[in-house]
């Protein structure tokens, strides 16, 4: 058989802002089957009846029920919506293994058996359901995988990592009968794998053209959005083409990956930054060395930024960005035909040896937004502490904007007009700063 070569391009996608229809049913996942005394670990819980705010700067929350072998009374957690209408929540607790459960502390021994729980008030049938996910907390030195086989199946993170979210299916059934086209159902295939719904390994990686997709393929996705066949069989056919060579998945993001893993191996800077990392290990105390690895961390999310991003100056302050498409930025028009902006920056203060500060006190008296020449647009959200995102000499730190529906307080309504070009403007005392953002 031909070999077939799939090259995605970074679309938008052509789905609803909830992404999803009414009344679906919840998951729930530890977001590590195999967890270490002493530290924080996530806990996911994906179910878009649950995303109900209108406006995006009001997350949606709700809590689950979390409890250990050794704590069997447990606590409830807050979970957070992780992004605009995303249906995605996502709450922490740290693993303890001495001391009182409380708060968001759970006391677990290693070995025991960690269970999170979601109770889904919202199925199909109009009833409740309660979901449970378990993890272990690790032995020191032991294999866990005996005792991750003996947990219900049911519970393993391996059971709902392959849930599908319910727009791509749509998206599936509207390709399948010619609504959308072969490139917009693509575009929901990228979001899979770079979300690891599906593994792509880097030897699949590749820039050749596509000659597109077998009418089987077609088929396969119609009978999935039917309900004929799984979201696991629809899933594991994907990742049986790919690891055939069949079909070859690339987005811009799997392009780049060889390259950051071969700088890993050989730059001496990021090394030595990745040598800081593990000496945290060290440390016995639990918050010290969780002080320690965020601090280390942070150095090397920085390193890596810099190395892939656009540099723009403001007096003192040096603006970076990575581009659209790139982590945190991405653009989209909903079904409904709203524009949604997201952007992230990083900013460091490389001019001046005293404290500098970047400004936005509300959408109304904001130093920073976008302009198309013809309109400027407020933000709909945006993450300065107390209306300021102070500097220190040399010290970076990022920040993002939301550009959207219009929250009030001298906000606006982002529009999307495809014959302007759009800017990221910032005007501050120090100086001003002009980012092309390329949307078209």
């Amino acid at each position: 058989m031909k070999k077939i070569t799939i090259l995605l391009t970074l679309m938008f996608f052509v789905t609803p802002l909830a992404f999803a229809e009414s009344s679906n049913v919840g998951t729930i996942y530890w977001k590590q089957e195999i967890v270490s005394s002493n530290s924080f670990v996530d806990i996911i819980v994906k179910d878009n009846d649950m995303n109900k705010k209108e406006y995006p700067n009001f997350a949606d929350t709700f809590t689950i029920s979390v409890w250990s072998d050794s704590s069997p009374d447990g606590l409830e957690i807050k979970v957070v919506e992780t992004g605009v209408y995303s249906g995605i929540f996502k709450g922490s607790v740290y693993i303890a293994d001495s001391g009182e459960t409380t708060k968001n502390r759970l006391i677990s021994t290693p070995g025991d058996l960690l269970y999170a729980k979601y109770t889904d008030f919202t199925l199909p049938t109009g009833g409740s359901s309660e979901i449970i996910s378990a993890a272990v907390v690790k032995i020191s030195g032991e294999n866990m995988d005996d005792i991750l086989d003996e947990i219900d199946p049911s519970m393993r993170s391996a059971s709902t990592e392959n849930k599908v979210p319910s727009w791509v299916k749509n998206n599936a059934g509207w390709w399948a009968d010619g609504t959308i086209s072969e490139t917009e159902f693509l575009s929901g295939i990228e979001f899979l794998i770079n979300d690891g719904i599906i593994s792509v390994p880097p030897t699949t990686v590749s820039g050749e053209s596509s000659e597109g997709v077998p009418d089987w393929v077609k088929n396969n996705a119609g009978w999935w959005a039917d309900g004929v066949i799984t979201d696991g069989e629809f899933v594991n056919g994907i990742q049986h083409l790919m690891s055939m060579g069949l079909i070859t998945v690339a987005s811009s993001q799997s392009i780049e990956e060889p390259k950051v893993s071969q700088m890993q191996g050989s730059d001496s800077e990021l090394s030595a930054f990745q040598d800081e990392l593990d000496k945290c290990s060290e440390i016995n105390k639990a918050y010290d060395r969780l002080n320690c690895e965020k601090a280390a961390k942070h150095e090397i999310a920085v390193y890596k930024y810099k190395l892939n991003s656009q540099t723009f100056q403001a007096g003192p302050i040096t603006y970076y960005w990575t581009g659209l498409e790139t982590e945190g930025n991405n653009f989209e028009i909903s079904s409904s035909g709203q524009a949604m902006l997201h952007l992230k920056f990083m900013a460091e203060n490389t001019g001046s040896d005293n404290n500098e500060s970047l400004y936005c006190t509300g959408p109304a008296v904001c130093n920073y937004g976008v302009s198309n020449g013809s309109n400027e647009y407020k933000y709909s959200q945006m993450d300065f502490t107390s209306a300021t995102l102070v500097l220190k000499p040399g010290e970076p730190r990022f920040f993002n904007f939301f550009f959207g529906p219009n929250i009030g307080g001298g906000g606006t309504t982002f529009e999307y007009d495809p014959s302007k070009d759009y800017y990221f403007e910032g005007n501050e005392p120090f100086g001003s700063v002009s980012i092309p953002l390329n949307l078209g």
